[in-house]
């Protein structure tokens, strides 16, 4: 019981308020606890928010789904089938749905796509979702009939969207059918989920030094993909070691996202050490993904940020799993002068700590951050005033850790998880790769908002897939989709959690 309480609230504490007192008890909606499909409080808030034009606001509409998590799961559903005959608000309810179930609402998902009607947007959508997502720890049977529907020969973007989301679901490599179509963002999605491609369609995407428009999609899912396989099954290809290789040396802005995408190859490869000039702080970001990948490149992590850093809490996490805490605490008048990182090094350190069974005593004081409080409890320093801090889950945490509430155990996750909203995560580098993948392969080439990210780009070299027209509605609510899902919500995904 102590530890579900704990777990509430500094995980969840949005949630467990919001859901506090819900009174549902419709055998559909999953029993007391849930808001009931006729509750008419939340329909109605829902469909101000998500459907009615005047107050429309789907940020606003998907956070409170968010918010609520899987107690509103059944009445979005249901709302969405109530949607029938618009497949735009239909879409935009559907996200809700997703939103609020997450991954332990997968069967409810599902079951809608078995139904004979879902249209090509909705898989597209959903498939864009779940690419978007967290990994799942079981495997769906029949994942890719269920997500493309009884079409044998999907449209190009739906074949896209099912791969990118099978690589969210284990063993889905397995069975996929071999690509018919040549087409670059085909193939990208394709190596990106393990699964094959011709040796033909590979030869030709790998060429360099004459490289065809659209290849670079290719090899930034070769990369992330690599990436994934050696953390999942510790595998490194040397062939695609070399690649990556050759592709961080590619000069120019334009291939900035191929650097950093084989950077995070060679860091799970474990074929990166400080040498030489620091790069940029970007690719550096997308090199130290993890302790392991912080420690080999300590030389060129400091106490201070980059000049030039933008975002500077990264690479300063990183810098504390670089090096010995006793040096991070030594180098306090550094890191502790700058607001920009000092919670961040805070937090991070007293993670460390707590990962140590008898970590030795640190009885300094740092009043101008509150969040040095968790550090002085990891190593068995007394708290006499703790100070506020800004994090409403944190401020938990504390007053917990105060009162003897919480284990070691239950703290480290719920200070990682705060890395994890923050931003400051390294891992986060991993993410942001992968989702720029998911938008470039699915949404830089509408017209209705997918533009704006590449605005450098004339419409006619971006990359679109065929099978949904530029200008449909689909893009409007898919591109609102994914700026909604830009914010880290929830806690580390499993794959993710440093070791």
């Amino acid at each position: 019981m102590k530890t579900a309480v704990v777990r509430c609230a500094v995980g969840i504490g949005v949630l467990c308020s919001a859901a506090q007192g819900l009174i549902g008890q419709d055998g559909a909606s999953g029993g007391v606890g849930w808001i009931g499909v006729r509750d008419e409080r939340f329909r109605e808030r829902f469909r101000q928010v998500l459907l009615a034009v005047p107050t429309q606001d789907l940020a606003t509409g998907w956070s409170l789904a968010s918010d609520l998590g899987r107690p509103a799961a059944p009445l979005l559903w249901e709302m969405t089938a109530a949607e029938s005959a618009s497949v735009g608000p239909r879409l935009v309810v559907m996200a809700a749905a997703i939103f609020a179930g997450g991954p332990l609402e997968d069967e409810r998902l599902f079951a809608w796509l078995d139904r004979p009607k879902p249209m090509l947007e909705e898989r597209v959508l959903v498939s864009m979702l779940l690419a978007l997502g967290p990994k799942r720890t079981r495997t769906k049977n029949e994942f890719r009939s269920r997500v493309i529907g009884p079409n044998r020969s999907p449209e190009q973007i739906l074949g896209i969207a099912a791969r990118l989301a099978s690589a969210r679901f284990a063993g889905q490599d397995a069975g996929t059918p071999v690509l018919l179509d040549d087409d670059p963002g085909l193939a990208a999605a394709a190596i990106y989920a393990g699964n094959d491609v011709p040796a033909s369609t590979e030869n030709r995407l790998w060429n360099l030094r004459a490289p065809e428009r659209h290849a670079e999609l290719f090899w930034r899912a070769a990369m992330l993909g690599g990436a994934r396989q050696i953390a999942e099954h510790g595998a490194v290809s040397d062939a695609l070691l070399g690649r990556a290789r050759d592709l961080m040396a590619l000069p120019g802005d334009q291939f900035a996202a191929v650097r950093s995408a084989a950077a995070i190859f060679r860091s799970r490869a474990r074929d990166l050490r400080a040498e030489g000039p620091c790069p940029d702080w970007r690719l550096v970001q997308a090199m130290a993904i993890d302790a392991a990948g912080a420690h080999a490149l300590a030389d060129w992590l400091g106490a201070a940020a980059q000049p030039r850093d933008e975002e500077p809490q990264r690479l300063a996490v990183a810098y504390v799993l670089s090096r010995e805490a006793e040096r991070v605490v030594a180098e306090r008048g550094t890191w502790g002068t700058d607001p920009r990182i000092a919670r961040h090094v805070a937090i991070a350190l007293a993670w460390r700590l707590l990962g140590d069974a008898s970590p030795r005593a640190i009885d300094v004081q740092m009043p101008a951050t509150p969040e040095w409080a968790f550090v002085r409890w990891a190593t068995g320093a007394s708290i006499d005033a703790p100070g506020q801090i800004e994090d409403p889950q944190l401020q938990t945490a504390l007053g917990l850790a105060v009162n003897g509430r919480i284990d070691r155990d239950a703290l480290r996750t719920a200070l990682e998880d705060a890395l994890w909203r923050w931003g400051s995560h390294p891992a986060q580098a991993v993410v942001e790769q992968e989702r720029l993948l998911v938008r470039d392969l699915l949404l830089v080439g509408s017209n209705l908002g997918g533009g704006k990210y590449v605005p450098h780009i004339v419409t006619e070299q971006r990359y679109r897939p065929t099978g949904i027209g530029p200008d449909a509605t689909f893009f409007r609510i898919a591109v609102a989709a994914y700026d909604f899902l830009a914010r880290p919500r929830g806690p580390v995904p499993a794959e993710h959690r440093l070791r």
